[in-house]
């Protein structure tokens, strides 16, 4: 019985392809060799299309990551304005406190003043 081309290895193909011109060992071996080519080929098309899927997902999560760092960038831009304004508003209650202690100092004071010199 003899040995079909798509049961042997790449060398004993190789040397089918090397029989003489035009034998029919010579010619199923390139048949063979050329099978081979094209599931490979076919295969090689197949992954870069997978691959090709996987990069337009890669690159709709990247665009996802992009917006989500905008709109992280814009609520902290948002939070130090907040932050720069309740700074103030701090800094104008200290001032009103700081003019609230004086005003009760000074009143405390007359009031001591008062009780020490009676008129």
């Amino acid at each position: 019985m003899a040995i079909e081309p798509k049961e042997i290895g790449i060398e004993e193909l190789a040397e089918m392809a090397n029989a003489f011109e035009g034998s029919d060992v010579r010619h199923k071996a390139q048949i063979e060799i050329k099978r081979r080519e094209l599931k490979a080929q076919a295969e090689a098309t197949k992954a870069q299309k997978e691959a090709i899927a996987v990069q337009k997902v890669a690159a709709e999560a990247e665009a996802k990551a992009a917006e989500a760092s905008i709109i992280t960038a814009k609520a902290t831009e948002r939070a130090a304005a907040a932050t720069e304004r309740n700074a103030k508003l701090m800094l104008w209650s200290v001032g009103v406190a700081a003019i609230s202690a004086i005003a009760s100092a000074v009143s405390a004071y007359y009031s001591y003043w008062s009780a020490v010199h009676p008129r």
